[in-house]
């Protein structure tokens, strides 16, 4: 890698500490955080100094803003004023022109596969080109080409961008088919699925329609709603696609054990995750979420290694559960054994 995409790489790295609202950088780990996204590409460390300087770059020919205000003792903090503010990166020369186009290209190979993440892959072809001709699939996405509904993501792609009002086919699991108007707004990705949100006609809220319920769907001659949803913070709040809107986030406190912890480090629950105490045999963490079911649902995987200390509510909730869950497999194993 090129050494001014390897500045590419820090700037990106420390826009997105920057950004983060959950957490307070001293400069000791902004270079703390640099040098791992660098370990990540096997490419040396850089020095507290070559960070200052970046930092420095970002603010004379970027024009970022920093608190001043925030400081840790005498230590200073580092976090935008504004931290909806991101980098405008992507200043593109026309050699690098080209090569998007040619990556673009490549990607057309692609069409009808949503589940990868494709500026990733945009970027590993501007890189060096993974993908030629002659040669055999080098890497392996994440996905199942036959799970129904994913042959509508692109058409429902080309319906947000075009700005149509859409009537659905819907089955939910378990009930009736139903009919709904709907203005398509954004897709989302969550458990190995996708859904369409949107907004019903008639409605005020938001919904959202996983992908392979969709039976069909139409576009139909109507004035388009505009979406006044920021959906670069709509999620924020929860986990999963269902974001209830007139309830809270509340901190969610929950003791791990140490064994399971060691995965929930590295792939937090939560941008809010922090860890409140440690002991010999469990951690103690918060996030900062609404309640829902996918938070439910999530928990409930990871079964006896995680205990709900608090809220009260969301612990009954999940004791609920899981003696449903133990009553279950019980009936399972008595009619097994008849």
């Amino acid at each position: 890698m090129p050494a001014d995409k390897q500045v590419l790489l820090r700037y990106q790295v420390l826009n997105k500490c920057f950004r983060n609202r959950y957490r307070e950088y001293t400069i000791d780990d902004l270079v703390d955080e640099c040098n791992k996204a660098l370990c990540r590409i096997d490419r040396p460390n850089v020095s507290k100094r070559t960070i200052q300087n970046d930092i420095n770059i970002l603010e004379a020919d970027y024009g970022i803003e920093l608190d001043e205000k925030l400081k840790q003792g005498k230590k200073r903090l580092y976090r935008y004023v504004d931290t909806n503010y991101t980098i405008p990166l992507f200043r593109i020369n026309d050699e690098e022109r080209h090569k998007l186009q040619d990556a673009i290209r490549v990607l057309k190979y692609f069409e009808g596969e949503p589940t990868y993440d494709w500026a990733r892959t945009l970027l590993m072809q501007i890189e060096g080109g993974l993908f030629t001709d002659e040669s055999a699939p080098v890497v392996t996405f994440q996905s199942n080409p036959d799970l129904k509904g994913l042959d509508l993501f692109g058409k429902f792609l080309q319906a947000i961008i075009k700005k149509c009002v859409l009537k659905i086919e819907y089955a939910p699991f378990g009930k009736d088919c139903y009919s709904e108007r709907v203005y398509p707004y954004h897709l989302k990705q969550f458990n190995n699925r996708w859904y369409l949100i949107a907004q019903a006609v008639g409605y005020d809220s938001l919904g959202h329609y996983a992908l392979d319920r969709i039976e069909c769907f139409e576009e139909i001659s109507m004035p388009y709603k505009e979406s006044e949803v920021v959906f670069e913070e709509y999620f924020d709040d929860v986990i999963g696609v269902t974001v209830p809107e007139h309830i809270e986030p509340v901190d969610v406190v929950m003791r791990v054990s140490n064994n399971r912890f060691n995965y929930i480090k590295t792939k937090p629950l939560h941008l809010s995750q922090r860890v409140i105490s440690e002991d010999k045999n469990h951690t103690t963490i918060s996030i900062n979420v609404k309640i829902t079911k996918e938070l439910i649902a999530l928990i409930l995987s990871f079964g006896p290694d995680i205990e709900v200390v608090s809220p009260a509510s969301l612990r009954v909730e999940i004791t609920k559960n899981i003696r449903a869950l133990n009553y279950n497999y019980r009936i399972d194993e008595e009619n097994l054994h008849r």
